[in-house]
């Protein structure tokens, strides 16, 4: 079961139908992540037969390849690399990824190296790992292979700043960035121009060896560049729009003076740019794409026809500032119900995925999903046979030990009950504390093991 606390929530509700709609949608989320979970992605995707290794499309010979070498960083990789050793088993050479704290203990690889790393804020001993991948890159020659994991949170756990930038400043330029409201590829776009390791310069490395990256996508679109800040693909973005972006976050002056003295001096060509297509590095580079939000949105919605549900899709590119997305959200699903001819028909399941994002301007604790549903808690009030759910696919949402939140009328009423104000939380930004209060909404799942972007349902019953 991935929601800890699943009969907990159920139990918090009372009448038959409020138990039903909540299991409903708890159920579903469950069907979403599943889908997602690397156990369900790679055995599907990668096969070993006759020393041919297939991923997907691409097919490798490895009795022309001496080394193997497995590299990587992101929530995911840890269940990636077990993966992956079930299929190659004694033929990697050598390996290490970086993972989040405190779960080196879910997974068993006797090759690979699971190095615990710093999320989302980056640590010392994610610089450590980082340099033991590119220790391990260097040594692969033009008939080796190396195997990159990727995941989300390969950005901030695969950390190496450049040379002028130390550690310190890069944990701050990352809580600004963080704070900012900027979207992940903005924020992406500055941390490759930090780095030495993000945007194509891990191919750099690693060139002339052939490289393949597994990538699990927790960016929109699924811009490979991005994911993970990109470290094995061409970078089409620039310094010049890195600064552009820093000011109009108003965070250029925030800066340590070594970080905007790096980016000037990149600017002026003094620092090199990140590799763009024309390099050569990326001569013998190819990328999978295992699994995305669509793959998380679509299995929910086939598991809600399956059970005779009406169900839709509303988008699985979800933007924008968290409370008026959730909003928009609501809105849809309010007005496709209203204009129905009949409403007796149900339930109705509304399908979203995506990354919205959050400029804190107060002091209080939450997270994006968290922050979605305390924005149109109020609203959901006219309509008394709703519920709301979003949820981290990662099981962390924003600097709290939750995974999201699921509302109904028996969170409006215990909000009312309490005489808790919704709006001077969310002025605040303090849903997790809003919610905590409530003792009803909380949906606690730990780290799932997997991550891409979040999931929202809503659901009339």
């Amino acid at each position: 079961m991935i929601i800890k606390n699943l009969q907990q929530l159920i139990s918090k509700v009372e009448t038959e139908q409020e138990i039903f709609a909540r299991k409903t949608i708890l159920e579903l989320i469950e069907v979403g992540i599943n889908s997602v979970l690397p156990k369900n992605l790679i055995l599907d995707s990668i096969k070993l037969k006759n020393k041919v290794l297939s991923i997907n499309d691409l097919a490798l010979d490895l009795s022309k390849i001496k080394n193997i070498y497995v590299v990587g960083a992101g929530k995911a990789t840890g269940a990636m690399a077990e993966l992956l050793e079930s299929v190659l088993h004694t033929s990697i050479t050598e390996g290490l990824v970086n993972i989040p704290e405190g779960i080196k203990q879910n997974y068993n690889t006797r090759i690979i190296q699971l190095n615990e790393a710093g999320h989302p804020i980056p640590s010392e001993n994610g610089m450590k790992g980082a340099r033991k991948i590119i220790d391990i890159v260097k040594k692969a020659q033009e008939d080796d292979l190396i195997i990159v994991l990727l995941s989300g949170g390969g950005s901030a756990l695969l950390p190496l700043p450049a040379n002028s930038i130390d550690l310190q400043q890069l944990q701050d330029l990352y809580r600004l960035l963080i704070k900012s409201g900027a979207t992940i590829q903005e924020i992406n776009t500055v941390r490759k121009h930090c780095s030495q390791i993000k945007g194509g310069q891990l191919a750099k490395y690693g060139f002339p060896a052939t490289i393949v990256s597994l990538i699990l996508s927790d960016v929109i679109g699924d811009s490979i560049n991005s994911i993970a800040s990109g470290p094995t693909v061409p970078d089409p973005t620039t310094f010049d729009q890195t600064i552009n972006i820093l000011k109009n976050y108003n965070l250029w002056e925030a800066l340590s003076p070594s970080i905007r003295a790096h980016l000037e001096n990149g600017l002026k060509g003094i620092v090199p740019e990140t590799p763009k297509p024309s390099d050569n590095f990326f001569q013998k580079t190819y990328t999978t794409l295992l699994g995305d939000i669509k793959t998380a949105c679509e299995a929910i919605n086939q598991a809600a026809i399956q059970k005779g549900f009406q169900s839709q899709i509303y988008s699985q590119e979800v933007t924008g500032e968290a409370r008026e997305a959730s909003k928009r959200f609501l809105q849809y699903a309010k007005n496709f119900y209203i204009n129905m001819d009949d409403k007796t028909i149900k339930p109705i399941i509304f399908i979203a995925g995506g990354e919205p994002t959050v400029t804190v301007k107060g002091t209080g604790i939450g997270g994006r999903c968290q922050e979605m549903g305390l924005s149109i808690f109020s609203e959901l009030g006219e309509l008394t046979d709703i519920v709301f759910a979003a949820i981290g696919t990662d099981g962390i949402d924003g600097f709290t030990d939750v995974a999201g939140v699921i509302i109904d009328r028996k969170s409006l009423q215990q909000a009312k009950q309490k005489q808790i104000n919704p709006d001077k939380f969310l002025l605040n930004n303090d849903s997790y504390n809003f919610f905590k209060l409530l003792e009803d909404s909380l949906i606690i799942t730990g780290p799932t093991g997997t991550n891409v972007n979040d999931l929202l349902l809503i659901g009339f019953f």
